[in-house]
């Protein structure tokens, strides 16, 4: 389910509420908000899709570059009109700018290790997700900005192999020139390691980068490291029958 949250954080973290549709939010806002609104009952595979063909992709042509972290278990791929950049951050294990300065297009993967619910089975995998990394989660990941305004959250998503939140937010750097930027916000937890990805622009150039940035997040993909079968492919232990093979194909006794 959607939230449109329309809260305003303050740099000690208190949260005051405002309108929850602001008329901030109808302009710059109002496509991708729409889409997401449109698409969350089908999954957010349907949504990166179905919004990627909203826009008119500019880079559609472009060769592509693929990255595999090996450190970080994920791979992705970008056009090749963008290039990497440092990190700023410990947690960040790639960040990537698009061309040109004044648009300040930038999107990173960050990754942290989160062992905390490695104990449960796979199948409470959405549950989890909800209770980790949804609403309450934003509100401390936006603490690092100055005037950090969170506009909508959802936990109907998907990145790489796990199930994903959703935010759009804006807010100020509060490194490097000040800048006032909207952003689409992806966090995932995936076996031992959460995969938070942003992308940002310049607020006024945010929707001319919108593509680029739903075509990046779809390329995303985990290092598989969960056998999502309750026995993987070894002989099912929760049966209770015990089955001998003979030499032959009609040789066999159940027990």
């Amino acid at each position: 389910m959607g939230i449109n949250m329309g809260f305003l954080m303050n740099r000690n973290q208190r949260l005051i509420r405002r309108s929850c549709y602001p008329e901030r939010s109808r302009g710059i806002w109002s496509i991708a908000t729409r889409s997401l609104h449109a698409l969350r009952l089908v999954g957010m595979t349907g949504l990166v899709v179905s919004a990627v063909l909203s826009f008119s992709i500019s880079s559609a042509s472009a060769e592509v570059f693929v990255v595999d972290h090996e450190v970080g278990r994920f791979s992705l791929s970008y056009p090749d009109s963008w290039r990497r950049i440092h990190n700023q951050n410990p947690s960040d294990m790639l960040t990537i700018a698009g061309p040109g300065q004044d648009d300040y297009a930038t999107c990173r993967m960050r990754v942290k290790d989160d062992k905390r619910f490695v104990i449960y089975p796979v199948r409470y995998s959405e549950e989890i997700q909800k209770i980790g990394y949804s609403k309450d989660f934003w509100f401390g990941y936006m603490g690092e900005y100055d005037d950090p305004y969170i506009d909508y959250v959802t936990d109907n998503g998907s990145m790489g192999r796990g199930f994903a939140s959703y935010a759009e937010a804006s807010y100020t750097t509060a490194v490097g020139p000040k800048v006032e930027k909207r952003a689409l916000m992806f966090a995932s937890l995936y076996n031992d390691k959460a995969y938070i990805f942003e992308c940002s622009a310049e607020a006024s150039t945010y929707l001319k980068w919108a593509p680029d940035f739903l075509s990046i997040v779809k390329s995303v993909d985990f290092k598989k490291s969960i056998q999502e079968m309750k026995t993987g492919h070894y002989r099912d232990f929760l049966d209770e029958r015990l089955i001998i093979n003979g030499a032959r194909d009609i040789d066999v006794s159940v027990h």
